[in-house]
C-alpha cells in the first residue's frame, strides 16, 4: 500500500511538473569595476512583471547570472513575516541576470549562507561584521551605522550613515495666522525610536529597518532601509512622512565624519564633479570653474575638471563657515586618503534637476559640505548677502525676520513624502586619479540597471 501511494505520489509530481510554467525577468546591467552591484526591485514590481494572475510559488524564485545560480534575498521590509508587496528582492550583478518563477508548488525554496555575524552591544545596539572579517560595522540603537573597519583598516571610518538634520518651527501656527514661531534643530540621534530591527537573512546584504519620530517635530517620521553589503557599500532608502502640518528650512541626510577620525588620513582631500551652479560663483559673475580655479582646487584628469581640495579647509568661503552650500547636487562627491588607499563617497542614483528658476530650485535639494559632513536636502535659510548682490537681490527673499521665514520655509501637510536613495560607498584605490576614475565608473555602473520581461 505504501509503494502504491509513493508511486502515485511520484507520478502526480511529475504530472504537475510536466504543465507548470516559469516565468523570467530580465535584468541587465554595465559592469566596469568589476565590483558587484547591488540591483534591487519590489515584490510589487516582481508581480507585475510576471502578470499579477500568474500563481506563482514564491519559493521557487531563483537568480541565474550567465546560467550560474547566485545568492538572493527578499527583505520583509514590512515585517509581517511573509512575502508582500513592499518586501524587497535583493542581489548583486556584474553581468546580465535571468529571474525565474514558477506555479510548480512541489519545488521548494533555497538556501544560501549568511554573509554576516551580528551581536548585541553595551550600548544598546550592534556589532556587526561580515564572516570573513574583512568589513565591520557598529549599528546604533537609533539604526545609524558606523564603518569601522574595512579590509586593513580599522577605525572611524565613516560614522552615523542615515541619520538626517530637520530644522523649522515645531509650534508654528501658519495655516491659522501665519505665523511659525520659534525655530528649533535636531537630528536623528536625538529623535524617538518607534522600532529598529535588523533582518537575519544576509546571503547577499545585512538590512536594518528603523522608524524614528523627528520630536520635537511631533507627527514627522524618518523611515530607514539601511542595507550593508561586503564590499563596502551602503545602500540607503530614507522616507519623511508627514502625518500633521510641519513648516521646515532644512530637511537633509548626511554622513559625518568620513575619514576625519581616522589616523594618517591627514592628506584626506574632499573631491567632486565641477558644481554646475554656485551660488558663490554667480554672486561673483564667475563660473563655478573659475570659482575654484582661483582656490587652486581644480585637477584634470581624462581632461575633465574635478574639484578637488583638503578635506578640512573650508577654502575661504565668501561668508557663513561652509566650505560649501547653495550649490548644485552632483554625481557624487567623496574624500579621499591616499596615504590609506582609502575613500567615502556618496552617489546619488540620477542626476538632479537644475532648474533656471532660482527659487524652485532653491526649494529642491542641494548640497552643503561644512564640519566634514555630506549634507544632502532642502535648505531655506538666506544671508544678508543675497540682498546686497545685484544678482540674487531680486530672486530671493531674506531670512532675517519671523515673517520672511514664513515665506522661506517649506509648508508641508498631512500625506506629504519625501524620499531620499543614497549609496555610499567605501572603496580602495592609490591615487586621487584612480579614485575619481573609479567614482565615475561606479556612478555609471549604479544608474545601468535595466529590469525587462
Amino acid at each position: 500500500m505504501k509503494k502504491t501511494l509513493l508511486v502515485m505520489f511520484l507520478m502526480a509530481s511529475m504530472v504537475i511538473s510536466s504543465f507548470a510554467v516559469t516565468k523570467l525577468i530580465r535584468v541587465n546591467v554595465t559592469d566596469i569595476t568589476g565590483v558587484p552591484i547591488p540591483v534591487t526591485m519590489t515584490m510589487f514590481q516582481v508581480r507585475n512583471l510576471i502578470g499579477v494572475t500568474f500563481p506563482a510559488n514564491w519559493e521557487s524564485l531563483r537568480v541565474y547570472q550567465n546560467g550560474k545560480e547566485i545568492p538572493y534575498q527578499i527583505d520583509d521590509v514590512d515585517m509581517n513575516g511573509h512575502i508582500s508587496g513592499p518586501d524587497i528582492l535583493a542581489f548583486c550583478a556584474t553581468g546580465p541576470v535571468t529571474i525565474k518563477v514558477s506555479d510548480d508548488i512541489s519545488i521548494g525554496a533555497p538556501h544560501y549562507s549568511n554573509l554576516f555575524k551580528v551581536s548585541k552591544n553595551n550600548t544598546g545596539g550592534y556589532t556587526i561584521s561580515t564572516v570573513n572579517g574583512a568589513l565591520k560595522a557598529v549599528v546604533s540603537d537609533h539604526g545609524l551605522v558606523n564603518i569601522t573597519k574595512f579590509g586593513k583598516i580599522n577605525g572611524d571610518i565613516v560614522d552615523q550613515i542615515g541619520i538626517a538634520r530637520i530644522n523649522g518651527f515645531p509650534h508654528s501656527t501658519y495655516w491659522a495666522n501665519g505665523k511659525v514661531g520659534g525655530n528649533a534643530e535636531q537630528t536623528s540621534d536625538a529623535f524617538k525610536v518607534v522600532y529598529m530591527k535588523i533582518l537575519e537573512n544576509s546571503p547577499v546584504r545585512l538590512t536594518i529597518l528603523t522608524k524614528l519620530e523627528a520630536m520635537p517635530f511631533v507627527g514627522l517620521y524618518q523611515d530607514l532601509i539601511t542595507s550593508i553589503y561586503p564590499d563596502g557599500d551602503v545602500l540607503v532608502n530614507t522616507k519623511f512622512d508627514f502625518t500633521t502640518y510641519a513648516d521646515l528650512m532644512k530637511l537633509q541626510v548626511m554622513i559625518t565624519h568620513p575619514l576625519s577620525n581616522l589616523e594618517n588620513a591627514n592628506d584626506a582631500v574632499h573631491v567632486l564633479p565641477v558644481f554646475r551652479r554656485l551660488v558663490w560663483a554667480d554672486q561673483e559673475g564667475i563660473s563655478p570653474l573659475d570659482y575654484w580655479l582661483q582656490r587652486n582646487a581644480i585637477m584634470y584628469v581624462n581632461n575633465i575638471p574635478y574639484i578637488v581640495f583638503p578635506f578640512s579647509n573650508n577654502m575661504n568661503p565668501p561668508y557663513w563657515g561652509a566650505t560649501y552650500i547653495f550649490a548644485s547636487e552632483e554625481n557624487w562627491r567623496s574624500n579621499f586618503s591616499q596615504n590609506l588607499g582609502l575613500g567615502v563617497a556618496e552617489i546619488l542614483p540620477h542626476t538632479a534637476p537644475l532648474y533656471d528658476d532660482y527659487s524652485k530650485w532653491m526649494k529642491g535639494n542641494t548640497w552643503v559640505y561644512e564640519s566634514q559632513e555630506f549634507r544632502d536636502g532642502q535648505f531655506e535659510w538666506t544671508p544678508g548677502e543675497f540682498y546686497t548682490n545685484p544678482i540674487t537681490k531680486s530672486i530671493l527673499n531674506p531670512s532675517n525676520t519671523p515673517a520672511q521665514w514664513a515665506k522661506l520655509a517649506i509648508h508641508y501637510i498631512p500625506g506629504d513624502q519625501v524620499k531620499f536613495v543614497r549609496l555610499y560607498s567605501v572603496y580602495n584605490a592609490k591615487s586621487i586619479t584612480k579614485a575619481i576614475q573609479y567614482l565615475v565608473q561606479r556612478t555609471k555602473e549604479f544608474r545601468s540597471i535595466k529590469i525587462s520581461k
